[in-house]
């Protein structure tokens, strides 16, 4: 009998509780999503561009050193020198765009997300 009393008042529990829950409606997002906005993208492709340039003359300088030799890596020829130092800053430059890359990413969600409400301060 105490039993059947105690998996009434369990169902009876989970029959009441199972309506519970948050019954706000999403608020509408103002303006275009992330990847249909055309500014935002085009700024992406910029970057990317950029980052493609640098990458293709971090390669060209590479293969230069490459061509050197070892002996020109031992020897410290200011060619050598000027390579490596030339390289270093391309290096600084991707990673430089990179940053910026992920920031204006970012930003943009954190822009939505703030219009959408996802974010609580």
């Amino acid at each position: 009998m105490v039993m059947r009393l105690s998996i009434i008042a369990l169902g009876a529990l989970c029959c009441l509780f199972s309506g519970c829950g948050c019954s706000k409606e999403p608020k509408p997002v103002k303006g275009p999503s992330r990847m249909q906005d055309a500014a935002y993208t085009n700024r992406l492709v910029r970057l990317q561009e950029r980052q493609t340039a640098v990458a293709a003359q971090m390669a060209a300088l590479q293969k230069k050193i490459g061509k050197l030799g070892t002996e020109a890596k031992t020897s410290g020829t200011p060619e050598y020198v000027d390579l490596t130092n030339r390289l270093a800053q391309c290096k600084a430059e991707a990673e430089r765009i990179r940053k910026e890359t992920l920031v204006a990413i970012r930003s943009r969600i954190m822009k939505e997300s703030d219009q959408k409400g996802i974010l609580k301060k």
